[in-house]
C-alpha cells in the first residue's frame, strides 16, 4: 500500500511539474516587436535583423543584372527563409494580409539559394502598389527556427519602398500572425513609459512612466526574448535599472502591472 501510494505521489509530482511547465512557456512566450522610426524609405538596401542581434538577417534590396533592373529583391541570409511561390521562372514572396498565420504551414519557403522578387515594374510580383502588407519570414539561429514579418509599402512601379515593422515570435517553432505584437497589445501601450534616459546606457538608466506605478514589476529579456534582470514591487513613477553584470546588446524592456502588461520598449546597453 505504502508503494503504491509513493507511486502515486510521485505520478502527481511530474503531473504538476508538467503544469507548471506548459505554463511557464507560455506565460514566457513573448513576440519581439521593433517599430522603425522613423519608417526607413531606402535608395537602395535595407538590412534587415529581425532579432535585433547585430546580424543580418535579410537583405531588402533594389537588383540589377547586366544593367537591368531586376526590382526589389529580398535575400535571406544564412539559412533564414521567406514564404512565397515559383511563378514564370521566378521566386515571389508573398504580401499577406493580416488574416494569414506563419508557420511550418506555409510549406513553401525559399533560402539564400533562391532570391525572391518582390516587385519589379507594375505587375511582376506580389508587391507593386501595397500597402501594409506583410513579408513572411523564417528565422533560424542554430538549432532553432523562429517565425516572423516585416511590414511594407511598395510605390505601384516598384519605384520604392518603405518598411514600417518587424516583429518575430521568441519561442521556437510558434506561429505568429502578421502585424501581431507583443502578447497581441497594441503599440499604444507603450506610451506607458515616457522616457528612458540615458538609451544607450553604460552603467545605469532611468525610466520615467506617465502614470503612477502601483506593485508593477519589470523584466528584462535579451534578442532571444530570454529574461535576464527582473525588479519586482515597483511603485511610482520612476525606475532606476543598473546594467550589473548584463553584456552590451539590445534588450528589451516590459512592465506589467496586475498580471497585464502595459508597456514595451527597446533597450541597448553600450560599453
Amino acid at each position: 500500500m505504502k508503494t503504491k501510494i509513493i507511486l502515486l505521489k510521485k505520478k502527481a509530482s511530474l503531473c504538476c511539474l508538467l503544469v507548471l511547465f506548459i505554463f511557464s512557456n507560455r506565460l514566457y512566450s513573448q513576440i519581439i516587436y521593433t517599430d522603425v522610426t522613423p519608417d526607413a524609405t531606402p535608395n537602395v538596401t535595407y538590412p534587415l535583423d529581425l532579432n535585433n542581434d547585430a546580424i543580418v538577417d535579410f537583405m531588402i534590396q533594389f537588383g540589377s543584372s547586366g544593367g537591368v533592373a531586376t526590382g526589389v529583391m529580398c535575400y535571406p541570409q544564412n539559412n533564414n527563409a521567406y514564404a512565397g511561390d515559383f511563378a514564370g521562372g521566378l521566386h515571389l514572396p508573398w504580401a499577406l494580409s493580416t488574416s494569414s498565420a506563419i508557420c511550418a504551414s506555409l510549406t513553401t519557403w525559399y533560402d539564400s539559394n533562391n532570391p525572391g522578387t518582390m516587385g519589379l515594374g507594375a505587375s511582376t510580383g506580389y508587391w507593386p502598389g501595397a500597402t501594409n502588407k506583410y513579408l513572411a519570414l523564417k528565422l533560424v539561429v542554430g538549432s532553432n527556427t523562429y517565425y516572423g514579418w516585416a511590414r511594407l509599402d511598395f510605390l505601384a512601379m516598384s519605384g520604392s519602398f518603405t518598411i514600417k515593422d518587424y516583429a518575430y515570435q521568441s519561442t521556437p517553432n510558434t506561429c505568429i500572425q502578421p502585424g501581431q505584437t507583443v502578447s497581441g497589445i497594441d503599440e499604444n501601450t507603450n506610451k506607458t513609459i515616457s522616457s528612458i534616459f540615458p538609451n544607450p546606457f553604460i552603467s545605469s538608466t532611468t525610466i520615467q512612466t506617465i502614470a503612477n506605478l502601483k506593485n508593477a514589476s519589470l523584466t528584462i529579456c535579451n534578442s532571444y526574448g530570454q529574461t535576464v534582470k527582473q525588479i519586482k514591487n515597483i511603485s511610482g513613477q520612476t525606475v532606476s535599472l543598473c546594467r550589473d553584470n548584463l553584456s552590451s546588446g539590445v534588450y528589451f524592456i516590459r512592465l506589467t502591472e496586475e498580471n497585464k502588461i502595459i508597456a514595451v520598449e527597446k533597450l541597448i546597453i553600450a560599453d
